[in-house]
């Protein structure tokens, strides 16, 4: 499904799950070694440019029979990894990302919608930059100890007030998310982990 707003576009396959579906409440906590999150971008029109963010956290809680839950999921900015340190401090830097200002990208469900048990769409809302703008993600389903989801979409950067070096930079951003959770017992603090080597 894609699904645009103001230069947001995400395509988003919700909860793969591994387990077998249980009465809710249940709560999963993001596994930072098992989550991978990219992003590509045209350069000077000849190629592109690929990186990734080391760090991420956040949790996840699924109501299946009162229909309800939450997602929150945070990338750390400071954590861009394109294998140049000198490109990552430009990325870092206030005419990128701007880290210092504003050190997290964030993702936060506002409304999730069920057939029956199974989770089939998120509505949501994703901050980067300062910015925040509304996304929709559709399909999915649970499991009882783990839980995932794909995501990969674009998004356009000067909809956040990231313009800078357009056109030699490229305003369109391909994303790419996958994202693996654990159930916790109980909800995990929304505290940054350790940092994953990879």
């Amino acid at each position: 499904m894609r699904i645009g707003w103001r230069g947001v576009v995400l395509a988003i396959g919700v909860f793969a799950v591994s387990g077998v579906s249980t009465a809710a409440p249940a709560t999963f906590r993001v596994a930072t070694d098992r989550t991978n999150v990219g992003f590509a971008v045209s350069s000077f029109g000849i190629g592109t440019h690929e990186g990734r963010f080391d760090l991420t956290w956040g949790q996840i809680t699924l109501d299946s029979e009162r229909h309800s839950g939450s997602i929150d999921f945070v990338v750390d900015v400071g954590s861009v990894n394109t294998g140049w340190d000198l490109r990552d401090a430009f990325l870092k830097s206030d005419l990128m990302f701007d880290a210092e200002r504003y050190p997290s990208i964030r993702f936060r469900s506002t409304h999730l919608d069920f057939e029956g048990s199974r989770l089939v769409a998120v509505d949501g809302e994703m901050t980067l930059h300062g910015a925040t703008r509304r996304v929709r993600g559709a399909d999915g389903g649970r499991g009882s100890d783990a839980c995932g989801a794909s995501v990969s979409g674009r998004i356009s950067r000067s909809a956040f007030g990231m313009s800078f070096a357009y056109p030699l930079v490229g305003d369109e951003v391909a994303l790419r998310f996958s994202i693996r959770a654990v159930r916790a017992p109980d909800p995990p603090a929304m505290e940054p982990p350790e940092r994953v080597a990879r």
